[in-house]
């Protein structure tokens, strides 16, 4: 039993002295010192705490950032770029120094006189960045508003004399650091406990808690100015879709109706046209191979009537030829789309500049802003949306009627086929019942009434024929030009329409903001 007790009294007086042979490390002093790495003063916690809570809102500052980053309206992303470049060059200049300060609190050997001066260095640029930091929170008064503005350069004046009183504190605490490691080789925490600057130390807590009170109040109010940049960076954006889509709807559109103009009006138009001349040909050719019958007849007179009948007859057919074939390509019937892509690019360009003015007032917090933009923001959708659809009644219900007036301009075709019908009918008349083998005198009785068909087609067909294209031409010259003063007199009163709508928006909006 007596040698046990001997080994266990050996076993205790050999066992380290952990104060004195392996202290823990304090600002390259190898002992603990209250407030740096571990403990606190007072209630000002420690080095390694308080930075790491500085660290902490500069995180925040840096996730704030990236969602500026994510603002899908180039403009709007412009306008925040001043913004965005103070909240990364904050998080930039400022964490080597508190991440500079941690990790000195926790060295055990070296000299502080170099870790400090890194850290100085970092301070000194940071100040000399605040200049600019104002400069760009300046440029940003048109997103931000005036208030908004001043209040970030309050407080990046604030943060920038946080970070200055650091290099006093670094100052005061550096000499007791240096004499501790020069007088002592391997200091006991007694002979620590009794050189540590223990209230530059609690100064030094006492800025780290400064700039962290300062960044938590800012971060609510930097986060809520970010909400409404995201905001409108959403509102904007679905108001250029409904608008962008709008627009392509509406081009479509007025290419479905022209398209509908082009076939229904014209090329029916056209094909009426060409049928006429079709039908003259062949009415023509049938009463030509008729008249050939006769054109080696042994009775003269038969014969040189026949001759010339379809000597008449062929230049008839050239000419009206000549005549139809002109028509058809100066028959045109169109429906103008220029003027309605003009209003709907104007009631989107009037459309965007309210919405503009009212995510303006959002963003830089004019009173009752946001309050105007939960009861209004969905008014914005209903001027293009009610423009459009004009612009499609006003396109659609002239197309209707253009295709009435088509019904109409073949009528009058009509006309034409029937006159040249009558003129081959007055020929296919004259020559009905004959044949080579007739008797002379109805040959003589016949050939009578055929030059009566050449003087019918010759004095009166021509004239005749003639005034009914020319009356046709002009009466579909008229009706274009009546369907343009119509579709121009309707798409006038829609753009008159949205400029009464965007008027009576903004009034409305402008009484709300007052």
């Amino acid at each position: 039993m007596k040698y046990l007790v001997a080994f266990l009294t050996l076993a205790i007086a050999s066992l380290p002295q952990h104060a004195e042979t392996s202290p823990m490390p304090d600002f390259a002093v190898p002992a603990r010192m209250t407030g740096v790495a571990s403990g606190t003063l007072d209630s000002s916690g420690n080095v390694v705490q308080n930075t790491n809570r500085v660290l902490s809102v500069l995180d925040q500052f840096q996730s704030i950032t990236e969602t500026l980053y994510g603002l899908q309206t180039p403009i709007l992303y412009r306008l925040a770029t001043g913004f965005r470049v103070v909240l990364d060059s904050l998080v930039e200049s400022g964490s080597p120094i508190f991440q500079g300060l941690s990790n000195a609190a926790r060295l055990s050997t070296g000299n502080i006189t170099t870790v400090f001066d890194g850290i100085r260095r970092s301070i000194n640029a940071t100040i000399a960045l605040n200049e600019l930091h104002q400069s760009a929170i300046n440029g940003t008064v048109l997103l931000l508003g005036t208030a908004s503005v001043q209040n970030i350069s309050t407080v990046l004046d604030q943060l920038v004399r946080n970070v200055a009183n650091l290099t006093g504190a670094l100052d005061e605490i550096e000499p007791a650091i240096v004499e501790i490691q020069r007088e002592v080789s391997r200091p006991t925490q007694a002979q620590v406990n009794a050189r540590y600057p223990r209230s530059s130390i609690r100064k030094l807590n006492g800025i780290l808690l400064d700039y962290v009170n300062i960044g938590q109040t800012t971060v609510p109010q930097i986060n809520a100015v970010v909400n409404r940049i995201r905001m409108m960076d959403g509102f904007i954006g679905r108001l250029e879709s409904v608008t962008g889509g709008l627009q392509n709807d509406l081009n479509r559109t007025l290419a479905a109706v022209n398209g509908s103009v082009y076939t229904g009006v014209q090329q029916r138009l056209q094909t009426t046209i060409r049928t006429i001349c079709n039908n003259f040909n062949a009415s023509v050719l049938g009463t030509a191979r008729k008249l050939k019958l006769f054109f080696l007849d042994d009775l003269e007179t038969i014969r040189l009537v026949a001759l010339n009948a379809s000597g008449q007859l062929g230049e008839r057919l050239t000419n009206v030829t000549q005549q139809l074939d002109e028509l058809v390509n100066r028959t045109e019937v169109w429906m103008a789309g220029d003027e309605s892509e003009l209003v709907m690019n104007r009631t989107v360009a009037a459309v965007t500049d309210l919405v503009w003015r009212l995510a303006l007032s959002v963003t830089s917090s004019v009173p009752g802003a946001d309050s105007c933009y939960t009861r209004y923001n969905y008014e914005f959708d209903k001027i293009p949306r009610l423009i459009y659809g004009t612009l499609v009644s006003c396109g659609q219900g002239e197309a209707r009627t253009l295709q009435s007036v088509g019904s109409g301009l073949s009528g009058m075709l009509t006309l034409v086929q029937a006159q040249l019908d009558a003129e081959t009918n007055n020929y296919n008349q004259c020559l009905n019942g004959l044949v080579p083998g007739s008797s002379d005198a109805l040959k003589q009785q016949r050939s009578v009434c055929l030059r009566g068909s050449e003087r019918f087609s010759d004095e009166l067909g021509n004239a005749v024929v003639n005034a009914q294209l020319t009356a046709f031409e002009a009466v579909l010259q008229g009706e274009v030009k009546l369907s343009a003063e119509r579709h121009h007199q309707c798409v006038r009163t829609s753009d008159h329409l949205m400029i009464e709508e965007v008027r009576s928006l903004w009034s409305s909006i402008a009484k709300c903001l007052s």
